[in-house]
């Protein structure tokens, strides 16, 4: 009797056990074998075995690793999903805090050539005293060259150590010009706002150039407009031209200054859940202009989008770029972390900016080079602000 129970128990153990392990290699199945094939782990053990038995090349498996994260990451299709090793993480961190390590220059890698490309070239960087413009092209970096390469890449190569040089070959398009450059790294401190009062027969109008949505410019924008209020300011013009964008809290705070009560703008997330970004009842009050041209983007979008729904100022310039996604760092347990697309954003009518951008109330073209130097120019030499000058006086 004692053996029959036995063998029943044991009967039923083992049934058991192979029960668990069918549906644990069930699970084990889903989650690595992504193509039904062999397992992403076994596949990556395979390759590494066969790289360091066989290749005559010297390899550092740290950097082999990474690179095979970056990998996976590009293999999302999407320019503005990346990985960040702990090193290029404290630098986006630190840039985002508003001072950095660099040549003081903002980029985007350019989805026509996909050659990294200067939207942004801070006045009294090292970038800008060496000549460098907004729409400026890198090809080499240090003789070392950048075609193919991803934009953190060509980013690691350009920055290092304050008071070292960096050459930097340069293509300038609209001059079908090459030139090398060296430049000094250094710290930079980003200048996101500058400002100034404008006198015309009219009035006072003040002027804001808002380079960056980072962590600073909310207080920047904050001090120019009590500044310029002070000072008689009765219309105000809000220039993000050249401006890629930034921090959503940033411009959603900026924003907050000019619009009356309501919505300045809302995510979409992949599920269709959205999150609502208002402001409160308090606000400027003055005739607005917003100056726009193809390189506001983002941030400067929600703005410009912000304030052409609400009525309560015009967009002049050229439409912009259209760039109506946002991105989210997730942090991964060992430090890293990754950036990822995690929303659509609209405008408060509910209008999508993404692959469309806004259209100016008051449309005014301005050749290129001119609009490369935005910053530099005298009125004389700037129609977009002239007709914004003019067109805040009618409202």
């Amino acid at each position: 009797m004692n053996n029959k129970k036995d063998f029943a128990m044991g009967f039923i153990i083992g049934m058991a056990v192979m029960i668990l392990c069918i549906i644990g290699y069930g699970i084990y199945d889903t989650q690595v074998r992504w193509d039904g094939g062999m397992s992403p782990n076994r596949k990556v053990r395979e390759i590494y075995s066969r790289v360091s038995n066989h290749s005559i090349l010297p390899f550092d498996r740290a950097e082999m690793i990474e690179n095979m994260y970056r990998g996976l990451l590009a293999g999302v299709g999407d320019p503005y999903t990346r990985y960040f090793d702990l090193e290029s993480l404290e630098v986006f961190r630190t840039r985002t805090q508003g001072v950095f390590v660099g040549i003081g220059v903002r980029v985007v890698m350019d989805p026509n050539d996909h050659m990294l490309t200067f939207v942004n070239v801070f006045r009294d960087s090292p970038a800008g005293q060496a000549g460098l413009l907004p729409g400026d092209k890198v090809i080499s970096v240090d003789g070392l060259d950048m075609m193919g390469r991803s934009q953190q890449e060509i980013l690691d190569f350009i920055r290092g150590p304050a008071g070292t040089n960096v050459n930097i070959s340069i293509l300038r398009p609209y001059e079908s010009k090459i030139f090398d450059v060296d430049i000094i790294r250094s710290h930079i401190t980003v200048p996101t706002v500058h400002h100034e009062m404008i006198q015309t027969d009219a009035g006072l109008t003040g002027y804001v150039r808002i380079e960056g949505f980072e962590e600073p410019t909310y207080a920047q924008f904050a001090a120019a407009l009590a500044e310029l209020t002070y000072k008689g300011m009765d219309s105000l013009i809000v220039d993000v031209r050249n401006n890629p964008g930034g921090l959503l809290d940033s411009v959603v705070a900026i924003a907050d200054l000019l619009i009356p009560e309501g919505n300045v703008t809302f995510l979409e997330d992949a599920n269709g859940r959205r999150r609502y970004h208002n402001s409160d009842y308090s606000y400027l009050g003055i005739p607005l202009v917003v100056l726009i041209n193809e390189r506001s983007a983002s941030a400067s979008e929600v703005l410009g989008g912000a304030v052409q729904d609400t009525g309560v100022g015009v967009l002049v310039g050229e439409q912009t770029f259209g760039k109506g996604i946002v991105q989210s760092i997730f942090e991964l347990s060992d430090g890293t972390a990754i950036k990822l697309t995690i929303a659509q954003y609209f405008t408060p009518e509910g209008n999508p900016v993404h692959d469309v951008g806004l259209t100016p109330d008051f449309v005014v073209e301005m050749d290129e080079t001119h609009s490369r130097m935005i910053g530099e120019l005298e009125l004389a030499d700037d129609p977009q602000l002239q007709m914004a000058l003019r067109v805040v006086r009618l409202r």
